[in-house]
């Protein structure tokens, strides 16, 4: 069948659609020739079948919640570590800090970028492609003030717990 990131959303939902409508023809058709045979137990059926989708629904909304804090946690831990490092660039000696800033700033609006418009996996995968070669020359900026200076030690720049 393939990955499903590959069909349209409406697509996607047109046949979810239609299967549902045509198990519920089924159902109906079923039910009209079991008649009577099976009556006694349908409010039975009825109250288990309920109850797993209550089920279903309740541990849908415990998943999508606990995902939605782990993204939230990660977008905010993410931008401290933006903040702190842009921050201590500022510390840098002159040329370097000016470019640091500027890489930073690239960094935060390719971050952006991700988050802001629906992207097609492909892009999705250039943009993050483009924010590691950004680490990348952050780093040997990083690394090209301390080979300058040795008392300097700049890698606390780029990790942000660091003391």
């Amino acid at each position: 069948m393939g990955d499903l990131y590959e069909y349209s959303l409406s697509s996607l939902f047109l046949v979810g659609l239609a299967v549902t409508f045509i198990a519920t023809e089924v159902g109906r058709r079923l039910g009209r020739i079991v008649g009577s045979r099976g009556g006694d137990n349908v409010g039975t059926l009825e109250g288990a079948v309920l109850g797993m989708l209550a089920l279903m629904i309740g541990f849908t909304f415990a998943m999508a919640l606990a995902r939605f804090d782990s993204r939230r946690d990660a977008v905010l831990n993410e931008a401290n570590a933006i903040g702190t490092t842009a921050l201590r660039a500022r510390t840098l000696p002159q040329p370097h800090n000016v470019e640091v800033l500027k890489l930073l700033r690239e960094y935060l609006k390719v971050r952006l970028d991700i988050t802001q418009h629906v992207a097609s996996r492909a892009e999705v995968a250039a943009m993050i492609g483009r924010s590691n070669e950004l680490q990348e020359a952050l780093w040997r900026q990083a690394m090209s003030v301390s080979a300058k200076d040795n008392a300097m030690v700049p890698t606390g720049l780029f990790y942000p717990d660091a003391k």
